[in-house]
């Protein structure tokens, strides 16, 4: 039975399988006072949703077994489980097609991937204090950078400026790149391209959140092989995704 009692003060659930991401949208809330619940699967989610509510709810569509679309769908004939609270979409290559799917569905808002610190700021402000309580939308540079820098147009396009959060971040990146490269490999070696598919939509993001531009664009050339299911291209183009995470 769902929970009706007061929503906490700025509860979010995140529903978001790359631990990368994950750690980057923690990281942007920290300040914001924010109770952050992370699932990495949509049963997951339903099981927190079920438990007491929250105020809002963000969630990847490209997911390990359901889908977001499943979840956006469940919610939908069961607002009881959202008990009020705005869901956001926050995904990559959210095309036409895709937001017709999303259509009539009770979506707040859509984040399209990778979306800065502010963005993620401002969508929480928002969300919890209303439409007169958003920051501005772009970016306004803590620290000085060089512009000449692919690095630094990522603090600046990602991280408002804010070079040691950068740092903080990409350090942690580094980190998990250790077991993407294992999962991945396992995916390779099992034929799995629907799992080769999901961690090369996640690091495609991840990649240019860092600043590697090119690397993203393979990422998401490996992402649409393997969704074509083309296993020996999907194999080369992981072995140059593998690179970048190795190096």
């Amino acid at each position: 039975m769902t929970n009706a009692s007061v929503v906490p003060v700025r509860r979010v659930l995140l529903v978001e399988d790359d631990a990368s991401i994950a750690r980057f949208i923690d990281m942007a809330l920290e300040d914001e006072g924010v109770d952050l619940t992370v699932c990495g699967d949509v049963e997951s989610a339903l099981a927190v949703l079920h438990k007491g509510p929250v105020g809002l709810v963000i969630t990847d569509l490209m997911l390990p077994g359901l889908s977001g679309y499943d979840l956006v769908e469940r919610l939908h004939s069961e607002p009881a489980l959202l008990a009020g609270a705005k869901l956001v979409i926050f995904s990559a290559g959210v095309n036409l097609d895709k937001q017709a799917r999303l259509e009539g569905r009770g979506i707040w808002r859509i984040l399209r991937k990778p979306a800065s610190v502010a963005q993620l700021q401002a969508c929480v402000l928002e969300a919890f204090a209303g439409h007169d309580a958003a920051p501005p939308a772009e970016d306004v540079p803590a620290q000085p950078a060089d512009p000449s820098s692919a690095e630094s147009d990522a603090v600046l396009a990602y991280f408002g400026g804010d070079a040691a959060l950068f740092r903080a971040y990409r350090a942690k990146c580094l980190v998990q790149f250790e077991h993407d490269l294992v999962a991945g490999d396992a995916a390779l070696h099992a034929g799995d391209l629907a799992g080769l598919q999901r961690l090369s939509h996640s690091l495609s993001t991840v990649f240019r959140t860092l600043g590697w531009a090119e690397d993203g664009l393979v990422a998401k050339q490996l992402e649409a092989l393997a969704a074509s299911g083309d296993t020996q291209a999907s194999a080369t183009a992981w072995y140059q995704v593998r690179r970048r995470l190795v190096g």
